[in-house]
């Protein structure tokens, strides 16, 4: 058998690199330490696999001239840089090495705990300025402190197991796993205002997402324990950084520990460099030697596993059916991606789900769509984190129960899709949807009969059933210049509690919302983003 070319496109462990060239009855390598734009997209032509980091750009223009390309790898965390959809279209296999830089990155996160309490990059700038201001820099123990940890994954689970060796006690908070998935790590498993409450130190391991975005934010400064201490090695963003220049000022907030922003590099003018308290790092969280060479191994571990046995890891492809089948399946996993987000975004710790196919769909193999909803249901937890292939072992990883049955009778539509989905509280919310036009439609809501398209940006408000709340709302909505595209209303009985479903064309911004919310007859509203 030919070996098959391997084009590694940005600069790779040396180790790595000898690890590969051991394996030349199955792989030939092409590397030069780093190419130019123009080197690039003249050798993609004969790569059989692709291995790219952060710098290279596998954009549309490479995958048209990568012509021969079975599978690309980013050598780490993420895939922003390579453009999913068109390697899918070309039967391109897009996989990344998640899980290499997990020590790293959590070893980063405890040195800026032990940098933020005892105040080390400070007292080493006052003493290299000639100064000995020892009364200055008291800091605190971290002994006994209570450490929250957001994000129980594979970084926060590394964090959990140090901190508690450095005899700090450890509360953490993840909505999307359950208390019984976390048994093992032996903490106390809170709410996020227990642990707001609670910590005296709060360290973040979470993905950017909706869910995760402003997890510290002006509105609930006041709920962090005084004198508390953040730390941020994992996403910029996740900390509102205007909130942590007010709460840094007040001293609400000790101190800080940053090695990621919502723009990097960091901004010359950002506020933050002017606070003595807040200790910043450019981005190293994985940053080391040893992460480079265990990125590397993941790598070429998934590389060798696709080539001799056929295996995805970390696969962000949409898994292949037969022509007939992709067809008809199409807009029953396209719909249940969209309707299971819209599910988790409405529903507080997930603790089972029930998928019930109806109808013709029966006689299709419709795995592919239980996997689309299973990836649905993690998305807004894990973001990018999370793909098609990775979704069932991660659902299985937070104990999350995922089950399906067939009924092949049908009833209103001669195809359908119900989800019925648990939470802690053993309350149902229930969805149905079918396919119409080749199109989601969702046709019945929390019980109700209610049909809309689970795409795009929804409002999803309840109100009290009383005589100009639809006009309310237009009015609210046409003054802020929102265009309304689609509005649902049900109720069960005159009187009842209304549900109301609102397409719309932008994006609401968090003032809006509050001023949305406190409209009267107003009960619940919730912004739903299933772009």
């Amino acid at each position: 058998m030919k070996p098959y070319k391997i084009f590694i496109s940005d600069k790779f462990d040396s180790r790595g690199i000898a690890s590969i060239k051991k394996h030349s009855d199955l792989f030939t390598l092409e590397y030069d330490n780093g190419h130019n734009r123009d080197a690039f997209l003249k050798t993609l032509p004969l790569a059989d696999a692709l291995v790219v980091r952060s710098a290279t750009k596998v954009d549309k223009e490479a995958i048209d001239c990568a012509t021969n390309l079975k599978i690309i790898i980013r050598a780490g965390v993420g895939i922003d840089n390579i453009d999913v959809i068109e390697a899918s279209k070309r039967g391109i296999f897009v996989e990344n090495a998640p899980g290499g830089n997990s020590i790293s990155t959590a070893e980063q996160a405890l040195a800026l705990i032990f940098a933020t309490a005892r105040y080390t990059p400070q007292a080493y700038s006052s003493i290299m300025s000639g100064k000995w201001e020892k009364s200055k820099f008291k800091g605190l123990e971290i002994t006994g402190k209570t450490l929250g940890v957001v994000g129980l994954g594979r970084i926060g689970k590394e964090v959990v197991t140090r901190a508690r060796g450095l005899q700090m006690e450890v509360i953490g908070y993840d909505p999307y796993m359950s208390a019984e998935s976390l048994e093992h790590l032996n903490i106390e498993i809170v709410e996020k205002e227990d642990l707001l409450k609670r910590s005296d130190f709060i360290t973040v391991h979470t993905p950017l997402t909706e869910s995760t975005k402003d997890f510290i934010a002006k509105k609930n400064l006041s709920s962090l324990k005084d004198g508390v201490i953040l730390i941020n090695a994992a996403r910029g963003g996740i900390y509102n950084e205007d909130a942590l220049v007010e709460g840094l000022s007040s001293r609400k907030i000790r101190a800080v520990g940053l090695d990621v922003y919502s723009q990097e590099p960091l901004v010359a003018d950002s506020p933050l460099r002017s606070l003595e308290n807040c200790i910043m790092t450019p981005h190293l969280g994985a940053s080391t030697s040893d992460a480079e060479y265990a990125v590397a191994m993941e790598t070429i571990s998934g590389m060798t596993d696709f080539f001799q046995n056929g295996i995805i890891r970390n696969s962000f492809n949409f898994p292949s059916v037969d022509s007939e089948a992709a067809r008809f399946l199409k807009p029953y996993s396209d719909g249940g991606i969209r309707v299971a987000k819209w599910m988790a975004l409405e529903t507080n710790e997930i603790d089972s789900v029930h998928i019930t196919y109806s109808g013709e769909i029966t006689q299709y193999k419709t795995d592919i769509v239980t996997a689309s909803i299973k990836y649905g249901l993690l998305l807004p937890a894990l973001g990018e984190k999370v793909n098609l292939v990775n979704a069932a072992s991660l659902i299985e990883s937070r104990g999350l129960q995922v089950t399906s049955s067939n009924n092949p009778n049908a009833k209103t539509f001669s195809s359908s899709v119900q989800l019925q989905v648990r939470d802690s509280k053993q309350v149902t919310k229930e969805v149905k949807y079918t396919s119409f036009r080749n199109e989601a439609l969702v046709f019945s809501l929390f019980d109700l009969a209610l049909e809309c398209r689970p795409e795009g940006l929804l409002l999803s408000i309840k109100n009290s059933d009383t005589p100009g709340v639809v006009g309310t709302i237009g009015s609210f909505l046409g003054e802020k210049g929102i265009n309304i595209a689609h509005l649902e209303l049900k109720r069960e009985n005159r009187g009842d509690v209304a549900f109301c479903i609102i397409s719309i064309d932008e994006r609401l911004g968090d003032e809006q919302m509050k001023e949305l919310a406190n409209l009267e007859n107003i009960l619940e509203v919730k912004q739903i983003d299933l772009r």
